[in-house]
């Protein structure tokens, strides 16, 4: 009992060393936050601390440790995602990105942008403390969503295209606009340029609500949030994010070269409509999944490429049935690839 007691302290030393964890202030307990600067913007690191004790006489080393990067309109809730990786035996690390989230500030524009490379410096950072707690033994996994999965390739791309990176996890990666063709293919492009001039220009948001009512408690769904920090409909937008996104748009269509393996998860069908339709509660509502097929099979030499019927655009805030096997696909590719 005794080796047992001085083993536990030695982990909680260990997670808590040099970074100032205190409780995370929407999760609660057992979750812990950590807010820093990197290079002028706010960001915030969420971590689950590992059960880390095996038994009274060894540690439990976790097989990786996995950090999650969020999508737009979004921050870091999904808390069934972090003790489901823990589970598994991988320690578990979120990000709430600058000007999103915990992260967020009075007088900031939530999700502004004006340049991917923008959250370069926070997840360096991140990815240092979580070397710090963990140690450099412990190979390190990057996962995004959405916008989290288009920021997480390039900047896997970005750093010696992934070395380093043990494996590259993306829940429906925004790899292209979902507009019909002739928008993506003209309008946009002219738009993106122009905000590359005028970025302040602001660009008219969604109305639709449904992709919300498909998640939240309050409409039916089963997930509660924090509608000031993820809301209906989308946020506003501008030029100057419109031209971040189509920039970064434009380098994963022409194709990257990641080195790590690399995972790309999307629904069976997508569905977008102005009406309700149930179709919003096994679709993704957000995407073109066809997209997402497309351009992920371009991002290195080594993609698996999974379709997840009955899927929500988050995957892992589907019904039960699906997102375990979200969970299946997940742990059975990372415990196949991370060594």
């Amino acid at each position: 009992m005794r080796l047992c007691i001085i083993v536990l302290f030695s982990v909680l030393a260990l997670f808590a060393k040099d970074i100032a964890w205190k409780t995370d202030k929407f999760l609660g307990e057992p979750f812990k936050m950590h807010e820093f600067e990197a290079e002028n913007f706010h960001a915030t690191l969420v971590g689950y601390p590992f059960d880390s004790v095996k038994d009274s006489v060894s540690l439990r080393v976790p097989k990786a440790a996995v950090l999650y990067i969020h999508g737009f309109n979004d921050y870091f809730f999904q808390q069934e995602l972090a003790k489901q990786v823990d589970s598994a035996g991988y320690s578990f690390f979120a990000i709430d990105l600058h000007k999103y989230g915990r992260s967020y500030r009075s007088g900031e524009t939530i999700g502004e942008l004006r340049d991917i490379s923008e959250y370069y410096a926070e997840i360096d950072s991140a990815i240092s403390m979580i070397r710090e707690a963990e140690g450099d033994s412990v190979p390190f996994v990057l996962m995004g969503h959405s916008t989290g999965g288009l920021i997480a390739c390039l900047y896997a791309a970005d750093r010696q295209n992934g070395a380093g990176i043990a494996a590259v996890v993306l829940n429906s990666p925004f790899l292209e606009m979902n507009y019909i063709w002739p928008v993506r293919r003209l309008a946009v492009p002219v738009l993106s340029a122009l905000g590359g001039v005028f970025p302040d220009i602001g660009v008219p948001r969604s109305e639709n609500l449904n992709y919300d009512k498909s998640l939240h408690k309050s409409e039916g769904g089963e997930w509660d949030y924090d509608h000031n920090l993820k809301v209906p409909g989308s946020l506003p937008i501008d030029l100057g994010w419109l031209h971040a996104i189509h920039q970064g748009h434009v380098r994963v269509q022409q194709g990257l070269h990641l080195m790590p393996p690399v995972l790309v998860m999307h629904s069976g069908c997508s569905y977008r409509d102005d009406d309700w339709s149930e179709e919003y509660t096994y679709c993704d509502g957000v995407l073109n999944v066809e997209h997402i097929h497309e351009y992920g099979a371009n991002l290195g030499p080594n993609v698996k490429l999974e379709q997840i019927e009955g899927g929500l655009h988050d995957l892992i805030l589907s019904h039960k049935p699906v997102r375990d096997t979200v969970y299946q696909k997940m742990f059975d590719f990372l415990d196949k690839n991370v060594k």
